[in-house]
């Protein structure tokens, strides 16, 4: 073993361009690789933390709407959660929790906008959040108790100047809940990064209604449960679906009647999930995290190619360099050695060069985790790396790569007859159809990242930038639902005598986050579907929205049962051209369509233009405020807004964000794969790149004498390159030739999840 290492250690010395060559590329391709495999694992890991996460099951459906679409989701009503408990025998807990919706905690007088969470007592029996402090066994069984997490009691400390343990049993406030006393019953250990449920605080159900929610058919819940036994696993989420179905089948078939679900039997089809798998799971949630199964699928892609092209590299211009070893080959192979220990030759070259790479590649994968968390917007949580498996994934990557790469080599060189001296035909050359195949692969997968690159840049900036039918320029998103009815009010009243405004509007939403439909009849007697935006008397003024028909909103009519319609809610409703005057049924009332206003993307460009209906608000119910400005006062224009602020809500903090560059971050998704797939093309191109520098250095080396004789004869230097390149060229472009066209492809098919998209060329 001795004598095979320093033997190998020569050889890399002896070619030190060509072995610089394959380190600097496999370590670059490990470091990718390491970065993407540390990321994937933790989100694999996603609540394997919990102590009987065997156990746990959360209760998903799909719905199929009569207009032919589908939805995966979770929202049940919390009563399911104590149904299926009294019900089913196998199961031994379980419990709902939802998301509350811009809640605003008071202690001291101060004010916190946290992340709190509405919670039935079995919550904390099932899942396995640390308590640190308070009680452990009988947590939200008082209906007006709290239990908060660590870093919130850290904030609550600062303002009361105690230890933690003395806020057990101090109250906070929700003003949503009418200023009810909740009593700090625990303090839990943060919760764990890898946790699909996030929250800074737990209370139980009994005031959930003071606190915004979902408006969907079946209710605003998650339900989980646990069984008492895996064996009963099966059998009891057959029991389960079939009860909760048995629950809902009146709701369904009333959808149905309405026609709002699809007459069919599998309307309404439930199934469990189990609580390992959820945060990776289709059904989509606000009460939970989640991520894409195939963006990680897509991540692990790209390390991989990036591997095999570092890889191949490696094997060319190891096959390359066995020109150099065929004479002290042949001298061996005659003095009897076995063919396993010119293979253990080139095996330990080769571990010695892969193990110098990964080395590298984890010094720097080390020093990149900051940079891949912002480029994949993303987090990599050092404290969360699995030290053990990372060993084990690393050994097996070194060995599989240092096995792979020694096997093209070790053939080529058992392949010469010991005494032949000739090696006119060992190694590789420019017309090898090997390296032809393996410099046209690289490259096609070169110009494939290349392509998609472009073409996601393309589509990002197609949504980003054309004309969504309503102005977002110059405009200040300011959060407004944690004031009072009358602090908005004045709030605005004050807003508008200053000069460097031009005007503004209070509104329930901001297009970001969070929506409201309401079913309606059209004269068919269908319901369509309708978002519903509360907006006041300025909404249309201060977006810019083109009025088609009638007149706006005005202070007189705020109070009226008049409503704005969008071009798409009226040819859904089958009124003609003509819809102002036409009275449409709406939470159980006739409202009259007041005006007909132009089409406009409420949604992301990825989404098609739902039915609007533009629903009068004086602004009490509001929850954002948006701010038209004159760009040229906006430096005086913020200490204004923080000044006014202060004096209409001196307690509680200001957020606002520049609005256009709110609505660009939608496209936050299509931003970071078009940099990763980027980096990750110029990755591609550079590696390959120095695998065809060192392959023209070996087939210049093999050719030396000829380039001499050409020069000798007259030859120009661009003659002699134009020899030596033709055939890597022509490999480029067979390259481009089944690159495009694949690439083509897959792009049609991603761009086939959005509405509207741009061409492709």
């Amino acid at each position: 073993m001795k004598r095979n290492i320093l033997f190998s250690i020569r050889n890399i010395l002896r070619n030190r361009i060509n072995s610089l060559i394959t380190i600097v590329g496999i370590s670059v391709s490990f470091t990718i690789l390491l970065l993407i495999y540390l990321y994937v694992n933790q989100e694999f890991s996603y609540n394997h933390f919990h102590q009987n996460k065997e156990l746990i099951y959360r209760v998903d459906y799909k719905l199929r709407y009569a207009n032919g679409l589908e939805d995966n989701t979770v929202y049940l009503d919390q009563e399911v959660a104590k149904i299926i408990k009294e019900k089913i025998p196998q199961v031994k807990y379980s419990a709902a929790f939802r998301t509350a919706h811009h809640p605003i905690l008071k202690f001291e007088d101060r004010n916190f906008d946290e992340n709190v969470m509405i919670a039935q007592a079995d919550f904390f029996r099932m899942f396995s959040f640390k308590v640190l402090f308070g009680d452990t066994r009988n947590l939200l069984e008082n209906p007006d108790e709290i239990a908060i997490t660590s870093a919130l009691a850290d904030k609550l400390q600062a303002v009361k100047g105690c230890t933690k343990q003395e806020l057990i049993g101090q109250q906070v406030f929700f003003p949503k809940a009418g200023d009810i006393p909740f009593t700090i019953s625990a303090i839990l250990e943060n919760v764990p990064e890898n946790s699909s449920i996030q929250f800074d605080a737990v209370i139980p159900y009994k005031y959930q209604r003071s606190f915004n929610q979902s408006n969907n058919i079946f209710g605003n819940s998650s339900v989980f449960y646990q069984v008492i036994s895996n064996d009963d696993a099966k059998v009891t989420a057959g029991l389960v679906t079939a009860e909760i179905a048995d629950l809902y089948n009146d709701a369904v078939q009333k959808n149905i009647g309405r026609k709002v679900l699809l007459d069919s039997k599998d309307a309404f089809t439930l199934s469990v999930t189990p609580l390992k798998e959820v945060y990776l799971d289709v059904a989509s949630s606000d009460n939970e995290s989640r991520n894409s199964k195939s963006s990680l699928y897509i991540l692990m892609a790209i390390g991989i190619l990036i591997l095999i092209i570092a890889g191949s590299n490696f094997i060319l211009l190891s096959v390359g360099q066995s020109l150099k070893k065929t004479a002290g080959m042949n001298i061996r192979k005659m003095m009897g050695a076995h063919f396993m220990h010119i293979f253990n030759l080139q095996f330990t070259e080769n571990l010695l060069i892969v193990s110098l790479s990964f080395v590298v590649a984890a010094v720097g994968a080390y020093i990149l985790i900051p940079t891949f968390n912002q480029l994949a917007s993303s987090q990599i949580y050092i404290r969360l790396i699995p030290v053990g498996s990372l060993v084990l994934f690393a050994l097996f990557s070194i060995l599989l790569i240092a096995v792979l790469t020694s096997i093209a080599p070790f053939f080529k060189l058992i392949a010469n007859k010991p005494g032949i001296q000739t090696t006119e035909k060992t190694g590789i050359s420019h017309k090898n159809l090997v390296t032809g195949i393996f410099v046209t692969m690289q490259y096609s997968l070169s110009v494939i990242l290349i392509v998609l690159t472009i073409s996601i840049v393309r589509q990002t900036n197609y949504m980003k930038y054309t004309d969504l039918g309503f102005s977002s320029d110059n405009t200040i998103d300011l959060e407004v639902y944690h004031l009072t009815a009358s602090e908005k009010l004045a709030l605005r009243d004050q807003l508008e005598t200053y000069p460097g405004i031009t005007d503004l509007t209070l509104t329930n939403r901001n297009y970001i986050s969070g929506e409201s439909s309401e079913y309606i009849k059209n004269q068919s007697g269908e319901n369509i579907s309708a978002r519903i935006l509360k907006v006041d008397a300025n909404y249309v003024s201060t977006l810019g929205l083109q009025l088609i028909q009638g007149r706006d909103f005005t202070e007189e009519t705020v109070n009226s049962h008049s409503i704005l319609i969008n071009e798409q809610l009226m040819n859904s409703l089958g009124l003609g051209g003509d819809a102002v005057g036409k009275f449409v049924e709406l939470f159980g009332t006739n409202y009259q369509i007041l005006g007909l206003i132009s089409d406009f993307h409420f949604d992301s460009m990825k989404d098609a233009i739902e039915p609007l209906i533009l629903v009068p608000s004086k602004g009490e119910d509001a929850n954002f405020m948006f701010i038209k400005y004159n760009p040229v006062q906006l430096s005086q224009l913020i200490p204004y807004l923080k000044t006014t602020w202060e004096k209409v809500a001196p307690d509680k903090a200001m957020n606002f964000k520049f609005w256009d560059e709110q609505l660009n971050q939608r496209y936050q998704a299509e931003e970071k794969w078009s940099r990763i797939i980027g980096y990750a093309a110029v990755i591609a191109i550079i590696i390959s790149s120095l695998g065809l520098f060192g392959l023209t250095l070996l087939i210049i080396n093999k050719r030396i004498k000829e380039i001499g004789i050409r020069k000798v004869n007259g030859a120009r230097i661009s003659e002699i390159l134009t020899m030596l390149n033709k055939d890597f060229v022509k490999w480029v472009v067979i390259a481009i030739v089944i690159a495009t066209p694949v690439a083509w492809y897959a792009m049609n098919k991603w761009l086939e999840n959005f509405a509207y998209k741009t061409e492709l060329s």
